[in-house]
């Protein structure tokens, strides 16, 4: 005869625990996919099929360049209003208004980027300091290539999508070393082969590949550009540099008035 067995008080109890738990677990999953949809349908969709890589495109005449005044030297860069609208009317409003000028390079990373553009020495925010943020506008013709000018804000508020938005300070992409073992790694993942192939030759971080706004790229002043990417900083944790640079003039032009034809030159 087939006998149930006896469940006490505390087996009964523990799984009831058990089914509300799974029950609860259920619940929480289905929420999760709900809300990771919602916010998945708020991204755009790439043909990267048909990338124009616009960073390496020569320039037209009329092209807008902003030029960097740093304490360390000029270096200038090309702007993409076409591709990044929003974050473009927002940035040459600053720059019009002076924003930039006597802004700090608050970080830098060896290796990575350093970054810019803020009121204070150490990044932290003030009065001064404009704190409006944009959503990305994200490119699959906008790559962090080495030189790239990135946006950078605080994250949304997505809880399972933490999205750096777009703000006032600037990241300014350096390069990690293409060894020949990170090369051969590269080279197995599946991508846009010309995307790949200015990675290995100009270098860049394709770790930050559609994570921020892009919004310029660097041609002409490398070597400055070069100098803050490396300079030495005061610890390894706030990674603020030992002596202050600054931005001292930051002011639009075109590419007629700064060309430079021979830094758009891929092989």
């Amino acid at each position: 005869m087939n006998r149930t067995p006896y469940m006490g008080p505390e087996k009964k109890n523990h799984t009831g625990l058990i089914f509300k738990l799974a029950l609860f677990a259920v619940i929480i999953i289905g929420a999760v996919v709900i809300l990771y949809s919602c916010e998945a349908k708020n991204q755009p969709e790439f043909d990267f099929d048909n990338i124009e890589l616009v960073q390496y495109q020569l320039p037209e005449e009329d092209t807008p360049v902003v030029v960097f005044e740093t304490s360390q030297g000029t270096f200038k860069a090309v702007l993409f209003p076409e591709e990044t609208p929003e974050f473009y009317k927002y940035f040459t409003g600053l720059v019009n208004d002076g924003y930039y000028d006597g802004s700090y390079v608050f970080s830098v990373q060896d290796g990575v980027f350093f970054m810019g553009g803020s009121k204070t020495k150490t990044g932290v925010t003030d009065k001064d300091t404009d704190e409006k943020t944009f959503d990305q506008e994200l490119s699959e013709n906008l790559w962090p290539f080495r030189g790239a000018l990135v946006a950078y804000g605080n994250k949304s508020e997505g809880i399972f999508n933490k999205r750096v938005k777009s703000g006032s300070r600037i990241l300014f992409v350096d390069t990690v070393e293409f060894t020949q073992e990170f090369v051969k790694e590269f080279d197995a993942i599946e991508g846009n082969e010309d995307v790949k192939n200015i990675f290995k030759e100009k270098g860049g971080v394709p770790n930050f590949s559609q994570q921020y706004t892009i919004f310029g790229q660097v041609y002409d002043g490398f070597d400055v550009y070069e100098k803050i990417c490396t300079y030495d900083v005061k610890d390894e944790e706030n990674l603020n540099p030992i002596d202050d640079i600054t931005f001292e003039k930051v002011y639009l032009s075109t590419y007629g008035e700064h060309k430079k034809d021979d830094a758009f030159s891929v092989e």
